[in-house]
């Protein structure tokens, strides 16, 4: 009978997404993760399986908190143009009071991983389309509605402000001043009005 988990999983993989995203995949040895979780090496493997795996649940994990973000602000909007400015909203303080320029786990990753293992980089395709699907359906929404120009379609619109958003999370890694990023996300959507 397998042995029952005795840690708070959500905890174990706080800390060891911290010790990934400072260090890199390639950077973080086990024994950084054993220091990381309080957890021993056989612990670890018997309820994760490799690092490799560990580093998957912990961008899942990532990604989940990200959702749960995306729908905050969603829940908050008056319509879908708004909902999209609050998106970028919804991570400027995180950026500003970033004083260690974690930037984002994800994209990281994908600068780390990406071209180096094949399911990271399925993980990576899907939740990019993932992302973009919601930034598409927005704007087809808002180009339904008349908040959004039809100038383009919406997927070409969804390409536009996904990569509006990765570049904001990659500039804010450098840049703390508020009014600058404000002006990043006021110029990414001008595109769509």
């Amino acid at each position: 009978m397998p042995r029952i988990e005795e840690f708070d999983r959500d905890q174990v993989l706080l800390h060891a997404m911290n010790v990934f995203w400072e260090k890199g995949y390639n950077g973080t040895s086990m024994q950084d993760l054993v220091d990381a979780t309080g957890l021993n090496r056989s612990s670890i493997y018997n309820s994760f399986g490799s690092k490799l795996e560990l580093y998957q649940n912990t961008l899942k994990q990532y990604q989940k908190n990200g959702n749960a973000r995306f729908q905050k602000a969603l829940v908050k909007a008056n319509n879908p143009l708004h909902a999209i400015r609050l998106i970028f909203e919804e991570f400027l303080p995180d950026i500003c009071d970033d004083d260690i320029a974690k930037g984002c786990f994800t994209m990281k990753c994908k600068a780390e991983m990406g071209g180096h293992d094949e399911d990271v980089k399925q993980w990576l395709l899907n939740h990019q389309e993932q992302t973009l699907a919601i930034f598409q359906d927005l704007i087809a929404d808002g180009q339904e509605e008349g908040s959004i120009n039809t100038g383009q379609d919406s997927k070409t619109y969804a390409y536009h402000i996904f990569n509006a958003f990765q570049g904001f999370r990659m500039t804010g890694m450098l840049i703390k001043d508020r009014k600058v990023l404000q002006q990043v996300i006021d110029n990414a959507i001008l595109v769509i009005i």
